[in-house]
């Protein structure tokens, strides 16, 4: 459904700036006479040639939401569009990799996924954050670093996210939920729902070099369409939480 809106909404945006209008009213033509042969009416063979080559258009319209590059680069304001918890109650499997995690893992989404995937037999939610440093630490003067006006500390976010993550463990729910800690930043952050299903997305965020708050992070959303790069993320998810496991013996 998330998908579908993003669709309309992407459509709509076009249309509102011209963009690919002759692939939309192809696609237009396509739908009202293949619902005008549906309902048995007779059309001339001329008329029905004229749909069929028309029916390219699905196929080139295909191909510009391939190309399409407005709703892949974004940022957090993205989740105010197009509310990610809606995402993540239907989810049957969510990663998360945070270096903090304080600003995305907050309660409301916790309880999201309480209630989503990990309400669900099969469910599966796992999360990768940091290893708790003190305020003096270099990742913590990094970090702290990369914003003009934070709100707080990193290491005190990162305290907070695994109190947090630590309560999640004891619950008592039908799916399966796991959390892994790694002592390097690599700089970005991931969330992936459902990603190896029809549907499935990845948010990649970047945390450059400076930002005046977390909030102008950009991200780059990427689908099953995107090929090689959805699974190149999707890898570096896997690899992060093999060196969780690792860490851990």
């Amino acid at each position: 459904m998330a998908s579908m809106r993003r669709r309309v909404k992407q459509i709509l945006t076009d249309i509102r700036h011209r963009r690919h209008i002759d692939l939309y009213a192809s696609t237009l033509v396509v739908l009202v006479f293949s619902a005008l042969l549906i309902v048995g009416a007779d059309l001339p063979d001329s008329v029905r040639w004229s749909v069929l080559f028309a029916g390219l258009g699905f196929l080139l319209l295909r191909a510009a939401f391939a190309n399409h590059r407005d709703d892949r680069f974004l940022d957090r304001s993205d989740y105010d569009r197009n509310p990610i918890t809606d995402d993540l109650r239907n989810a049957k499997d969510v990663w998360i990799f945070a270096p903090v995690g304080s600003n995305f893992l907050t309660e409301e989404r916790c309880d999201v996924l309480r209630r989503g995937p990990l309400a669900r037999e099969g469910g599966s939610v796992r999360i990768v954050v940091l290893k708790q440093f003190d305020p003096g630490d270099p990742i913590s003067e990094q970090l702290d670093a990369l914003l003009d006006f934070p709100v707080q500390t990193a290491a005190e976010s990162l305290r907070d996210t695994r109190a947090r993550l630590e309560a999640m463990a004891k619950w008592q729910v039908k799916g399966t939920f796991a959390y892994g800690e790694i002592d390097f930043n690599p700089g970005f952050s991931l969330v992936a729902v459902n990603p190896h299903v029809a549907g499935g997305y990845a948010n990649v965020e970047f945390h450059a070099f400076r930002n005046d708050a977390i909030r102008s992070r950009m991200h780059i959303h990427l689908t099953r369409d995107d090929g090689a790069w959805y699974v190149y993320w999707l890898e570096q998810f896997q690899a992060i939480w093999r060196s969780t496991m690792t860490d851990e013996s």
